[in-house]
């Protein structure tokens, strides 16, 4: 049974439990949440501080953002009166943020400031504006620690400066950011009334061209004195003015410039057209340098009495080359006449070197390529007059689309400097009873080559017996070291054949029939080598016999004969046309890169692997010159290529080896008709070597 006084206790202990629930869970109702921020310490150790706000002015407070912004900075009062002040009038709006506004200078202090913000030293010389009113106004006092100027650093909150100060001067500097350099500097009455001139040093470049005359006209200003002063720029020549570049302000009033000139130095700079031809300074300044630039068409003729100049005095840099420089008075006036000149007609290109190959063909055709290296400085294009067919034309490497203008001409666009430049084309030829006779056109270009290389290349089955490129002619079929060694085998034939007996006419015929069928075909030459040998050792081994160490003679003679078969195979058996070399090739197939600037393998590697661009579609391939048999080489110096041509006269080698086969069995007849008195001959100069064979071995000798 539960007593009285336990039931109480129990009640007492519950109704406490509860209060502290109470206490620690905080209000259920809204609270009101004053207009300045209220700290709310926590009631039990380690719980976060609550607040709560209604949602309509949570959201208020949301929306806005926190901006604070001066809207002007106004000085006032002077500095004889020493009431300097300055306010400071502006807004804000959500938290009210706490700003930077200005920084003083030169031990400069703000106090005693009164208004609806407070001002605060944000460090050694700046200050804070804390506002606390929507709309504030805040002025305060400004103490000078000496001097005679104030000098202050505006923020970029700052929006608008104004200075009504009575004896001051504002002068305003912008700075990096939106920053505003501001001083005010005390002016007396007395430093107004005794305020210096400015001066000027003046620059004035005019530039003379086709389309007009232009002018730059650059002014250095300096102010000496501590206030603004005006300077005015008087245009005294009819120009018209299209703009004025300046860093200070300048207004246009009845024909002239007025600036308002802040201390020390600035520049202005005026652009635009000058309509006469007499020049006058449009202001007064210390010196006045001019220079008179002109177009490489016009010249200017000076009428007047002026000091010359160089032109790196005037400190301007002219855009033409021979540019006049003048040093001109205050009130003096240069005038000129402007002389147009005659343009020369020259070629804007010339051609460093060209190099064309031919190769005839058994079928009568000819494939002709041409490569080319220009120095272009001007042609936008180049005109390449051909008489044979185009079929392929690069530059710079790349393949180009083949054009012709109205002439029929081929037509290549150019750039500047230097161009390389490759033609290839197509011509026929005659051919006649083997006979072929061609006539090869070269590529016609308005400059001469200053370096002309020509390769003809012929098919095995044509042999050249005529070359001509006006004024020299050439006979490639047998050189001078072959006819040597041809006329040297007919006269030894000549003279064996004397010694076998036979008639002046008959051992000459023979001889000279030999002779054209060696000079036909390698074979026939061998065998009258050999036969040669054979025979003029019938009278040589008689007389080594009688000779003292026969052995050493024998191996002499065979010597000598070894030279004298290897000296003709060189000159006649071996090949005159030995395979063209890399370097024979033609002279600019983009291969002489080297010459328009040398690149290396790392460069090569990254052009390799970089994509090339897309490529028209339709440009013609480039075919691939065969190497021929027979080639020959033409060279010339400051070739003109207008109407030149290479004639060239050929013969059909099987036709030549068919004659020559005639000749050699024409020979052959003819020593078989006399083969009784050859074979007497012949077995008379044995019976000597072996007579003096057995003379040498008998023991008497």
């Amino acid at each position: 049974m539960v007593t009285r006084p336990k039931l109480l206790a129990v009640t007492l202990v519950f109704l406490s439990l509860l209060h502290a629930a109470v206490v620690q869970a905080g209000p259920v109702g809204p609270v009101p949440v004053p207009k300045k921020p209220v700290e709310v310490s926590p009631t039990v150790a380690g719980s976060p501080s609550q607040v709560t706000l209604p949602l309509s002015e949570y959201q208020q407070l949301m929306s806005r953002p926190a901006v604070t912004v001066v809207e002007t900075l106004r000085l006032e009062g002077s500095f004889e009166a020493r009431n300097l002040a300055v306010t400071l009038t502006g807004r804000t709006t959500g938290s009210g943020p706490t700003v930077e506004v200005l920084a003083t200078f030169a031990g400069t202090r703000l106090w005693g400031c009164e208004g609806d913000a407070i001002l605060s030293r944000g460090g050694s010389d700046k200050y804070e504006l804390t506002p606390l009113q929507p709309r504030f106004s805040l002025r305060c006092q400004v103490a000078l620690m000496g001097g005679d100027r104030l000098q202050l650093s505006t923020s970029p909150q700052v929006l608008w400066i104004d200075s009504q100060v009575r004896d001051g001067e504002l002068i305003r500097d912008e700075e990096e950011g939106g920053k505003q350099r501001l001083t005010i500097v005390h002016v007396t009455k007395d430093q107004a009334e005794k305020a210096l001139p400015v001066s000027a040093i003046g620059r004035y470049h005019i530039t003379l061209s086709p389309e007009g005359v232009g002018f730059a006209y650059t002014l250095l200003v300096r102010n000496p004195n501590r206030s603004h002063q005006r300077f005015s720029v008087s245009p005294r020549n009819g120009e018209r003015v299209q703009r004025l570049d300046a860093a200070i302000s300048c207004e246009q009033q009845a024909g002239e410039y007025a600036c308002n000139v802040p201390p020390g130095e600035h520049t202005l700079t005026l652009h635009g057209s000058l309509p006469s031809t007499a020049f006058r300074p449009p202001v007064q300044a210390s010196v006045h340098y001019l220079l008179l630039d002109s177009h490489p068409l016009l010249r200017p003729a000076v009428e007047t009495v002026a000091q010359r100049i160089s032109v790196s005095e005037t400190g301007l840099t002219p855009q033409y080359r021979g540019a006049q420089g003048f040093l001109v008075e205050d009130r003096q006036v240069l005038s000129w006449r402007v002389v147009r000149l005659e343009a020369l007609r020259t070629q804007s290109y010339a051609v460093t070197s060209a190099s064309t190959t031919f190769f005839l063909g058994s079928d009568g055709q000819v494939l002709g390529e041409t490569a080319l290296e220009l120095d272009n400085q001007g042609a936008a294009e180049l005109q390449v007059p051909l008489r044979g067919e185009p079929t392929y034309a690069s530059l710079q490497g790349e393949p180009m689309l083949l054009t012709k203008n109205e002439t029929g001409a081929l037509l290549l666009p150019l750039s500047q400097g230097p161009q390389a430049v490759q033609l290839q084309h197509r011509q026929s030829f005659q051919r006649t009873l083997g006979l072929g006779i061609a006539t090869l056109w070269l590529p016609e270009l308005a400059a001469p080559a200053a370096s002309a290389h020509i390769q003809l290349r012929y098919d095995r089955d044509w042999l050249p017996v005529f070359e001509e490129l006006s004024p020299d002619v050439r006979f490639p079929a047998v050189s001078l070291g072959e006819l040597i060694v041809l006329l040297a085998l007919i006269m030894v034939a000549e003279r064996l054949l004397l010694a076998l007996g036979l008639t002046r006419a008959l051992r000459t015929t023979i001889a000279l029939l030999l002779g054209a069928a060696a000079a036909s075909m390698g074979l026939f030459l061998a065998l009258l080598l050999l036969t040669e040998m054979l025979v003029a050792g019938l009278y040589v081994l008689p007389w080594l016999f009688g000779q003292k160490r026969i052995f050493w003679l024998i191996l002499g003679g065979l010597c000598l004969g070894g030279v004298w078969a290897l000296l003709v195979g060189v000159l006649v058996l071996g090949d005159r046309s030995a395979m063209p070399s890399a370097q024979d090739g033609p002279s600019v197939s983009y291969s002489r890169k080297a010459a328009l600037g040398k690149e290396s393998s790392d460069s090569e590697l990254d052009r390799a692997t970089t994509p090339k661009p897309p490529a028209y579609q339709g440009l013609p391939p480039r075919e691939t010159i065969p190497l021929g048999a027979t080639r020959s080489h033409l060279q010339r110096e400051r070739l003109s290529s207008e109407g030149r041509a290479v004639q060239v006269v050929m013969l059909w080698r099987p036709v030549v080896q068919l004659i020559g086969t005639a000749f050699f069995a024409l020979a052959m007849l003819l020593l078989a008709l006399r083969s009784g008195l050859l074979r007497m001959g012949v077995q008379s100069r044995w019976r000597r070597v072996l007579e003096a064979k057995a003379a040498s071995e008998s023991p008497s000798a």
